[in-house]
């Protein structure tokens, strides 16, 4: 299962990477809605997720953690992994970070969502902000990105890692 900080990935702007993924992989790496409910769409409601992995963490990277604000190297996330489901097959591996001090607000709510999607819960928040998106590629062609999102003035990184499932279905 992909990590956000993991060294292998070199996340970069769109157009700062020099990376050019095709036209296929360019609609569902640049729409700024929620993948939930493209993902939802295109499986005609045949789509759940299944969670892999939810624990605290705390991550080594400075470049990281500093997308988060001023924390200390020892500030802990909630890191929450898991596989978008279309029509019974992986779509998309999903990586969440939310510094600890961003759950002394409405959106410790997170915390609970077991196989609820994180999508869902966002992007039902008018005051939802992304701040930027960056990509990277992986694999023999495949993509993902990394979206950072406020939430109640409260940082939330999201990263999407595409399966090559998803072009197939």
């Amino acid at each position: 299962m992909p990590d956000i900080a993991d060294p292998q990935f070199t996340w970069a702007s769109p157009a700062g990477s020099g990376l050019l993924p095709d036209k296929h992989w360019k609609q569902w790496l640049f729409d700024p809605g929620s993948l939930t409910q493209l993902l939802i769409r295109k499986s005609d409601n045949r789509f759940k997720v299944e969670l892999v992995a939810e624990e605290w963490i705390e991550i080594e990277r400075a470049d990281l953690r500093s997308q988060f604000g001023p924390v200390s190297q020892t500030h802990r996330f909630w890191s929450r992994k898991v596989i978008l489901m279309g029509n019974n097959r992986p779509w998309v591996m999903a990586h969440t970070l939310v510094p600890e001090h961003s759950l002394f607000s409405p959106l410790k709510q997170v915390l609970e969502l077991n196989t609820k999607p994180l999508g869902e819960y966002l992007f039902s928040h008018p005051d939802l902000i992304r701040t930027g998106m960056d990509i990277t590629s992986y694999g023999v062609n495949c993509w993902a990105r990394r979206s950072l999102f406020f939430l109640f003035c409260k940082p939330v990184m999201v990263a999407e890692f595409f399966l090559p499932a998803l072009l197939e279905d």
